[in-house]
């Protein structure tokens, strides 16, 4: 009994026409390669095109076609990217190349036949894409101020990925804590994952071996840290910024310094009966009359009495 249903039922699938098409329901490729997708009809009716299409947001986008009279056609947005790998009535097969991540998706193939009409075949794309896979140490300052002789090292491992990559650590005993990891989600769909922890230095890199393993379905890697010549962390990133800051506001300092002498100097000049024997030095006077810049420009007097000295 069990027998007979399912023979019936295979006998309405192939009636229905959802087993007339052959194909891969599902493939995958790494960002940047090429794929090939393949169709073959196994009706015994006459096919008049086959249609390539890629579902978009629910609707369905044209992307190749090819008949005897008309041959092969690429849609426009797709030459260059999109070619025809096999073109037949009964088989067809196009291959996208330098495939990106918005290739992901679904794709028909669409056999036109007479006069049953159209029979489908479906398939899925997964991109895989990864990158920047690094590992580093960092000295960096101590936080605990009890030890301040003691330096720290950081460890960090990282890598962008879609689908996000996975991080672990070859650790030695000694080290208890558990990483701290972070992920960020980037605007091109990929994720970058952040895995790092500290520890007090002690030459610990040059009597461990540790490393980071990045597992990903496109890329298994181990990556060593280094053994010596370790990257300074915050120290040698703020003795460049405490340099530049110094150059600019110092320079910035005395040039308020020598407008301000001048302004006040040039008022005694112009007007040392107003003004007798004001020292030029007397800077405080000019900043509080508010009165330079406008006497400069006018020639008259600020409103505001000035003490004699």
């Amino acid at each position: 009994m069990m027998a007979t249903c399912l023979l019936l039922s295979g006998l309405w699938a192939l009636a229905s026409g959802s087993v007339q098409v052959m194909h891969k329901k599902v493939q995958s490729v790494q960002a940047g390669g090429n794929i090939t997708f393949s169709c073959q009809s196994v009706t015994n009716e006459d096919v008049i095109q086959v249609t390539w299409q890629k579902e978009m947001d629910g609707a369905e986008d044209n992307i190749a076609t090819y008949s005897t009279m008309n041959g092969q056609k690429i849609a426009k947005g797709y030459d260059g990217h999109v070619s025809f790998a096999h073109s037949g009535l009964q088989a067809s097969a196009i291959s996208l190349h330098r495939v990106t991540l918005q290739d992901e998706g679904c794709y028909k193939c669409i056999f036109n036949t007479f006069p049953s009409g159209a029979v489908t075949g479906r398939m899925c794309l997964k991109v895989y894409a990864i990158s920047d896979p690094k590992v580093e140490a960092k000295l960096i300052p101590n936080p605990d101020k009890a030890e301040v002789s003691e330096e720290v090292v950081r460890m960090s491992c990282s890598a962008t990925g879609k689908p996000a990559p996975k991080i672990t650590w070859h650790l030695p005993s000694i080290l208890l804590q558990k990483p701290k990891e972070y992920h960020i989600k980037l605007s091109n769909q990929t994720i970058t994952v952040i895995s790092n922890f500290t520890h007090v230095h002690s030459k610990i890199l040059k009597e461990y071996p540790i490393a980071c393993v990045i597992q990903h379905p496109s890329l298994n890697v181990t990556l060593s840290l280094p053994m010596d010549n370790l990257i300074q962390g915050q120290d040698s990133i703020m003795a460049p910024t405490v340099a530049i800051t110094v150059g600019v506001l110092v320079p910035l300092m005395f040039l308020l310094l020598f407008a301000l002498l001048l302004c006040c100097c040039l008022r005694h000049l112009r007007d040392p009966e107003r003004n007798p024997a004001w020292p030029c030095w007397v800077l405080a006077v000019c900043a509080k009359e508010r009165a330079c810049g406008l006497y400069m420009l006018t020639g008259k007097r600020a409103t505001t009495a000035v003490p004699n000295a």
